[in-house]
């Protein structure tokens, strides 16, 4: 089942100078052609299907899901699979960045389109080479977080580029997935095996379904999810910070400051489910139904014309799984009855076959592919992409 994360520290403040030349004022519109970003490891030629869409240009690079601008020159984030695109003219990119938590934290670099080895990168003040030793010329650079957001938050403080400089980031692409869940959202130990004792050393976002999904279908993604979290209820059984709580925050351990939603999805993925009712806790009931549908209300609220589409999956099964299945269709029903029709449950997700579990259960990246196959396929479908 979902497991719960290790507590989190208490957050610092982090007070660092950017190096000179790599600043440049927040944007709602990237500068630039391409695209390259959100986990699609595309470098420049991606193809979204449209104009560029909105984002958000901060410290020379263009970010990739939510990030606290409160120091425009020192961005700070922490959900899963954020980060940032870079271009420059040069032969390599390196960073300083400061962490809070008990670290190590790892972040997914891709150069030119093609993922490298994960980076891990200790707690507090750090330098870290992303890319070296690159032939001289133009570049693309992509560093999203693979450790969530429970576990602390990162905030750059400098880029250096070795024999050039930044030049303006590719546009984002016309897509933009958000996905909202737990654990299985995150890829918490998608990478580990079923003997681990610990996920987190092989948490994955980059192997999760939803980011394989959107680079599948050349978009970014956003995620927004808490190992061991529940709509009305959590592992433990506790109902603090479960995900309606947490859903509008630009960090996911400080409730300010909040998300402003400048960046808007055209589809939101909500996989939600399977710690209110794991852990031996039995039916959540009609609770959770008021819960769930209540997040949903919020969603549409702050994305007011995405498709959201409901999953859950794929680590119950049983009399568990039609169980929730159930109250997440009451849910949507209760949504559709209040005149949101641009919504769905979506029941193709089984649950995974015991060759399929990494740690503590959780889907391997072979679950995550097929996973992601299925929810591409439907928003082909239902987009148009």
């Amino acid at each position: 089942m979902t497991r719960r994360p290790r507590s989190a520290r208490p957050l610092a403040a982090c007070l660092v100078l950017l190096g000179a030349g790599c600043g440049a004022a927040p944007s709602e519109t990237g500068p630039g052609a391409g695209a390259g970003s959100g986990g699609t490891g595309a470098g420049d030629s991606a193809d979204a299907g449209g104009p560029p869409g909105p984002s958000v240009v901060a410290a020379g690079v263009r970010w990739v899901g939510r990030v606290d601008l409160g120091d425009v020159q020192h961005p700070r984030f922490s959900w899963s699979g954020t980060g940032f695109v870079a271009r420059f003219a040069g032969t390599g990119l390196s960073i300083q960045i400061e962490t809070t938590g008990g670290g190590p934290f790892l972040f997914k670099p891709v150069v030119d389109g093609t993922p490298g080895a994960v980076l891990s990168i200790p707690a507090g003040p750090q330098t870290a080479s992303v890319a070296a030793g690159l032939a001289a010329g133009m570049h693309t650079v992509e560093l999203y977080r693979q450790t969530e957001g429970s576990q602390g938050d990162a905030q750059l403080a400098a880029i250096s580029i070795d024999g050039g400089a930044l030049a303006p980031p590719p546009a984002a692409p016309a897509r933009l997935i958000e996905v909202v869940g737990d654990s299985i959202s995150c890829g918490y130990g998608a990478l580990g095996t079923l003997s681990d004792s610990d996920c987190f050393p092989t948490e994955s976002h980059w192997d999760s379904y939803g980011a394989v999904a959107a680079r599948a279908l050349g978009a970014d993604v956003s995620t927004i999810a808490v190992s061991g979290q529940g709509v009305y209820r959590n592992y433990g059984g506790d109902m603090n910070g479960t995900l309606p709580m947490v859903y509008t925050r630009a960090l996911a351990n400080d409730p300010s400051p909040a998300w402003d939603f400048r960046t808007q999805p055209q589809a939101v993925i909500v996989n939600l489910g399977t710690n209110d009712i794991s852990n031996g806790k039995g039916d959540p009931g009609t609770p959770f139904e008021t819960a769930y549908a209540a997040l949903l209300a919020s969603i549409r609220t702050n994305n007011p014309d995405a498709l959201i589409v409901c999953i859950i999956g794929p680590l119950l099964g049983g009399s568990d799984l039609t169980t929730m299945q159930g109250h997440i269709r009451n849910a949507v029903g209760a949504r559709m009855a209040a005149g949101d029709h641009n919504l769905e449950f979506f029941d193709k997700i089984a649950a995974q076959t015991a060759d399929k579990a990494a740690c503590q259960y959780h889907p391997d990246p072979a679950e995550n592919q097929i996973m992601a196959g299925l929810i591409a396929a439907e928003l082909r479908a239902r987009l148009g992409w």
